[in-house]
């Protein structure tokens, strides 16, 4: 993976184990590299908002702790973001007895302007 080919805003409806879909926004705003700060989200309907920082990167996958938590957020176990081959994300967010996942495409890079 290109430590900066995620750079930009994502976005898109995840679906939650207890029966509900959510719109979340990714904004990735740092270059990919364990131990850094790669980005903020947002999910305005629970609502809850955070940081994410990268803990580990297997292949494709991004393996992230949600920091800096606000509203309110349900705590997770885990959460990652994998590159797909065609470009988008699968978001995913285990707790301990609830997942959340979807697909997320970027809506926003900086060469887009």
């Amino acid at each position: 993976m290109q430590t900066d080919s995620l750079l930009g805003v994502w976005a898109g409806t995840v679906h939650n184990t207890n029966g509900w879909d959510m719109k979340i926004t990714i904004s990735i705003l740092q270059p990919v590299e364990i131990g850094s700060m790669l980005g903020v989200f947002d999910i305005p309907m629970i609502p809850c908002s955070g940081a994410l920082r990268i803990v580990n990167i297997r292949g494709e996958t991004l393996e992230l702790q949600a920091e800096k938590l606000q509203g309110d957020c349900g705590k997770a176990d885990s959460d990652s973001l994998e590159l797909l081959p065609d470009g988008t994300l699968l978001y995913v967010s285990k707790g301990r007895d609830w997942e959340t996942r979807g697909i997320i495409q970027r809506v926003f890079d900086e060469s887009m302007k």
